[in-house]
């Protein structure tokens, strides 16, 4: 993820790399030596060298530009007519660190606009704003000029000059400076270092790599060094056998802007395409001066008057020929899955999907191949959408995919090598917390496969005898899924994760109906694996087709609208389109929305990984799944002679699934619906509308059951012995765990956490606490009903109060303790930390139920006490808790002065 309309896919990060079109020219790709301070060889002290003298004994690549090498050095030829001419600039890095940054990610750094404007004997290379607008010609386009500073990424010599045709030669170092922005993204990363560890750029030991020109576009390829004096506790830094000197290999694009005619759609907040956004200034007739238009491509049918004809110039995709053979039919298929929606539009071909021609002059960093690309990397596992476009106009000029293959090794039941086992750093459990954008995909993509495989082998097995055994079926349709999404990406289309509220549970058993209709009712969705228990039907296990959104989507962004001359004049069609995007199938919902852990997304509809138009019924039986499954992994995993590292890596894929549920439920509890449409729309709604109580008594019930209860962690002590960690000899010194098994009650705690955390954090008690001033008295939930329900959930099985556990004369289970100790922290730092509702922190009433809820929990421990309990632990544990609840009562009025937290 990132930007303000978040395009990262996650595992699958929407790229914008940098290729670009031209002629079958063979470039030259020249690599060029290190040195620690470019400088062109060529100048004399008196200015620039003559054109011929520059040029002797130098190494040209013809393309857009000229590209000179010269002993090591490396400089632009730039025409007369190219200085003061827009061009589109990307920056990619072509290779990694594990997390964050990978190979062809583009989120370090989007399309932007690049301008060589000559001054003297120098150039300035600028990055104009392309934010702001204003008809060309008109007061107020001289007005936004003025008032718009450009970046500047540097003012470069000019090293030779043609004076009999105005060309110029300048020195390209401006380009090994950290224009993408590199440090910053490792200093996030590093975080822990603390001051004096901030990764920084060393520029002497900085140098060019590859380069190439093509007849539309250049390529710039450097090596830079990014260096600390320390380094933290990062894991996605830990790659590194010296993370102190770490070397980023970048790529800058610089492209030549396509003129053909393209007239731009403006974007709609109710439908989802990537927005490139602008605001005009040219009127003030309106208050709004957004001029936002959609990504996409310029396609056209060749004959508008028939129903449907080809594409005017349709979209060819390439396979590279680093693909395996087995897994080019799947990504065909998804690739060629998209004509159906042109078709509907009237668009015929317009996707077209081709081999790697046998050609020495084929390049993927030329703009004419869309290419999908297969790459080598030791990276866990990822694909990537790559887009370029015109940062004016919104048009696409190119796209692709790019697959790393350890998405397919990992997919071919390879536990051990990508499932990391706890280390002092944290952990790679997937359960155990998510990360966030491609991090996060990543993981939940690792354990939807691992999840289903896992079954299949618990229903009977996948093969006879061996290793464990991948269908090639399920691991095609779970390729074919990715790709299918990724080129959704290419289209200009933004995630939907309403897209899985449509359906219900007996349609996505119904094999007839998802081989139709998809598992949601977009590609564009992040699905989970549609299993259900042993016995019952089942549809496909992933989204092979496209759903009725992405048809619905592609009409909307890509259908003619006869007649319009201007983005203006396509306004009325375009809302009358919308029209349908009041009802459960063509309902968009995106990152934005999504983004919940402090509370701000309100409506559990739009999640990422759940499924059915129920997901708390959904849920309810991916638990009970997932519960039975643990009981009996054991049988299965490891087979004979194989590690318990498959054991291992079975459970947490099993475990995570459950866990990932229970976030997915917790997400009604304080919730609200939220509706984009607008007033006027069919079927219009209010944006806001209740989740109705007796649905959030729903909720909590699966919560309290499944993630609160005792009998949640009842596993086998059997199963217990066996999870363990199998240290290889390569690397367990650099990864060594502090413990060989998993310690269950710590994944319990954080998985309680987890969910306890987000329902108290102080935007999700400010709503609780004004839930009453928007809707009548007991149609949803209250503040009170948050703190009566978690306290009998934490401190009893029955009751509303804290006398089930406590009361019950019984011993307290060892997870049951964690649980209680800990939200009675919870409760204590809630009932004494300063603010209030008007400073946008814990409100009042949030205070006095921690409050209440704590002389409560005294009162039921003090009765327990006088009764007698049955053994010693039991007893420390519920003295302990007596007293941190009466600290915490101690303290009357601003901070308790006590480190508190959950």
């Amino acid at each position: 993820m990132k930007r303000a309309y978040p395009i990262i896919c996650g595992l699958l990060v929407l790229a914008m790399p940098v290729f670009t079109f031209g002629p079958a020219v063979r470039p030259l790709a020249v690599q060029a030596r290190p040195q620690p301070s470019p400088s062109p060889s060529s100048a004399s002290d008196d200015g620039a060298a003559t054109y011929a003298k520059y040029t002797s004994g130098a190494t040209g690549q013809h393309g857009l530009f000229t590209i000179w090498r010269k002993n090591g050095d490396i400089g632009i030829e730039l025409q007369a007519n190219q200085l003061g001419v827009d061009y589109i600039e990307t920056g990619i890095p072509i290779n990694g660190v594990g997390q964050s940054i990978f190979s062809g990610t583009t989120d370090l750094q989007p399309v932007r606009i690049i301008r060589f404007v000559r001054q003297d004997d120098k150039v300035a290379i600028l990055f104009p704003s392309t934010r702001f607008y204003a008809k060309p010609g008109t007061p107020q386009a001289i007005s936004v000029d003025m008032a718009t500073a450009p970046t500047v990424v540097g003012v470069a010599k000019i090293v030779a000059e043609n004076k009999a045709t105005g060309a110029v030669v300048i020195d390209a170092s401006s380009f090994l400076q950290d224009i993408t922005g590199v440090a910053d993204a490792l200093n996030d990363l590093n975080s822990s270092a603390g001051p004096g560890g901030e990764y920084r750029l060393d520029s002497t030991r900085s140098f060019f790599t590859q380069t190439k020109a093509f007849p539309e576009n250049v390529i710039l390829s450097v090596a830079q060094t990014f260096s600390t004096s320390r380094v933290g506790d990062s894991e996605g830094l830990s790659v590194s056998p010296d993370a102190r000197n770490l070397q980023i290999q970048l790529q800058y694009n610089i492209a030549a802007i396509p003129h053909d005619n393209y007239m731009p759609r403006l974007a709609d907040d109710r439908i989802g395409y990537f927005i490139n956004a602008h605001m005009d200034f040219t009127h003030d007739i309106s208050t709004n001066k957004d001029m936002n238009y959609i990504v996409r491509w310029n396609l056209q049918p060749s004959d508008p008057s028939k129903r449907v004809s080809p594409a005017t110039k349709p979209i060819v995709y390439y396979l590279s020929n680093t693909i395996p053979y087995r897994y080019r039919a799947p990504i065909r298929s998804a690739l060629l899955e998209w004509n159906k929606a042109f078709e509907k539009i009237g668009i015929s071909n317009a996707i077209e999907v081709r081999d790697q021609p046998n050609d020495p002059n084929f390049d993927p960093d030329d703009i004419r191949y869309n290419v999908i690309r297969w790459l080598a990397e030791v990276n866990g596992g990822f694909a990537e959408a790559q887009l370029l476009y015109n940062p004016y106009t919104g048009e696409m000029v190119k796209a692709g995919v790019v697959v790393d293959s350890d998405l397919m090794r990992f997919a071919n039941f390879e536990y051990p090598s990508y499932v990391a086992p706890e280390t002092k750093k944290g952990t790679a459990s997937t359960f155990l917390g998510g990360g966030s954008g491609d991090d996060d995909f990543l993981s939940n993509e690792r354990m939807n496969f691992g999840f289903g495989l896992t079954a299949l082998e618990l229903s009977g097995g996948t093969a006879a005898s061996g290793d464990y055994y991948v269908p090639q079926k399920y691991a095609d349709e779970f390729l074919e899924a990715i790709v299918l999404h990724e080129s959704g990406h290419d289209f200009g289309l933004r995630h939907n994760f309403m897209g899985s509220d449509a359906y219900t549970a007996k349609q996505l058993k119904s094999k007839a109906f998802t081989s139709r209709y998809g598992v949601s009712t977009s590609v564009m969705e992040y699905s989970p694996v549609n299993l259900w228990p042993k016995g019952t039907s089942t549809g496909d296990y992933y989204q092979t087709v496209l759903g009725p959104y992405d048809y619905y989507a592609i009409q909307w962004g890509y259908a003619a609208i006869p007649g319009a001359r201007s983005p203006q004049d396509e306004v009325h069609t375009l809302d009358r389109w919308l029209g349908a995007g009041s009802t459960a199938t063509y309902q968009f919902s995106s990152d934005e929305d999504v983004m919940w852990n402090e509370g701000a997304g309100v409506d559990p509809r739009n999640q990422q990984w759940d499924l059915t138009n129920d997901n708390i019924a959904w849920c309810g039986t991916q638990m009970g799944m997932a519960r039975d499954m643990l009981h009996t992994i054991d049988q299965r995993f490891p087979r004979v002679q194989a590690p318990y590292d498959d054991l291992r890596s079975a459970f947490e894929y099993v475990a995570g699934v459950h866990s990932r549920c229970s976030q997915i439920v917790s997400r009604y509890i304080g919730g609200e619906y939220l509706s984009r449409t607008l007033r006027g729309d069919p079927h219009a709604k209010l944006p806001l509308s209740p989740i109705p109580l007796a649905t959030e008594k729903r909720a909590f019930a699966v919560l309290r059951n499944n993630l609160f209860s005792t009998d949640a962690w009842n596993l086998s002590p059997a199963l217990l012995r066996q999870l363990v960690t199998q240290y290889r000899g390569d690397d367990w010194l650099g990864n060594a765990p502090p413990r060989h098994d998993i310690a269950i009650e710590t994944l319990a705690a954080k998985a309680q956490a987890a969910t306890i955390d987000r329902l108290f954090t102080p935007v999700m008690l400010q709503r609780f606490d004004d839930m009453d001033l928007k809707y009548s008295s007991g149609t949803t939930m209250d503040v009170g009903d948050l703190f009566s329900w978690m306290q009998s959930a934490v401190f009893g099985d029955t009751g509303s109060t804290a006398s089930g556990d406590i009361a019950s004369g019984k011993a307290i289970p060892l997870i049951r303790r964690n649980l209680q100790r800990a939200y009675a922290a919870k409760l204590a730092f809630l009932a004494n930390i300063p603010g209030g509702a008007a400073t946008g922190d814990v409100p009042p009433d949030a205070q006095a139920l921690a409050r209440y809820e704590l002389g409560d929990l005294r009162h039921a421990i003090r009765r327990a006490l006088g009764r007698g309990v049955p053994d010693l632990v039991t007893r420390a544990h519920l003295e302990a808790l007596d007293a941190d609840a009466q600290r915490a009562l101690d303290v009357h009025g601003g901070s308790s002065g006590l480190s508190l937290s959950f």
